[in-house]
């Protein structure tokens, strides 16, 4: 009886260390997706504010974004690759259906949208990325999630700067130029390490 009460003791722990380590790779597997299709999502719409905005500090945001996550994508796909992990090849259909929101957009409609949108998506990337870097499983990764949050701060600072200074300036859906040239923004752009 002491054996049989002994072996299903023994495969209730085998069970319980296979939950964790099963649980570790899942989080581990959707800060991959997550990040990956974050960072896509942000080098998109940072390209489609170059295009679209005629606002210089939207611009300025823009340029920053596109350059920092384009930077942080070759970095997430190197270590990806370092540790056989597979990336997604393109966004989430909700990333997609801003970024169709946004394409409709334009002049002062679209730059208030567009950084309505970088303060929200920073705001959970920050989120995924301080989780990642506070009780990932895997050091390297926990370091490029650590090394990430600097640059991602630094966005969502200008883009509530930016938010902040827009809410006075009327929104229209005319293509015209943002009549609210009082905000200055720091051009300087914290570089992925």
């Amino acid at each position: 009886m002491k054996k049989v009460y002994s072996f299903y003791v023994m495969l209730a722990v085998m069970a319980f260390v296979s939950f964790i380590f099963a649980k570790a790779v899942m989080n581990q597997d959707s800060f991959w997706a997550d990040a990956a299709q974050s960072g896509m999502a942000e080098v998109a719409l940072g390209n489609l504010a170059l295009q679209k905005s005629q606002n210089e500090d939207v611009k300025r945001l823009a340029q920053m974004v596109v350059d920092d996550h384009s930077k942080a994508n070759d970095q997430l796909k190197t270590l990806a690759a370092s540790k056989s992990a597979t990336l997604p090849a393109d966004v989430s259909a909700k990333q997609k259906a801003t970024m169709d929101k946004l394409n409709g957009l334009s002049g002062d409609a679209f730059d208030k949208e567009f950084v309505k949108t970088m303060v929200k998506d920073h705001e959970a990337a920050i989120k995924l990325f301080q989780k990642q870097a506070d009780s990932g499983s895997d050091a390297d990764v926990k370091a490029f999630a650590t090394a990430t949050l600097p640059t991602l701060r630094s966005h969502l600072d200008m883009a509530n700067s930016l938010n902040t200074s827009m809410k006075g300036v009327k929104t229209t859906k005319s293509t015209n130029k943002n009549t609210n040239s009082n905000s200055s923004m720091n051009g300087n752009s914290n570089s992925m390490k």
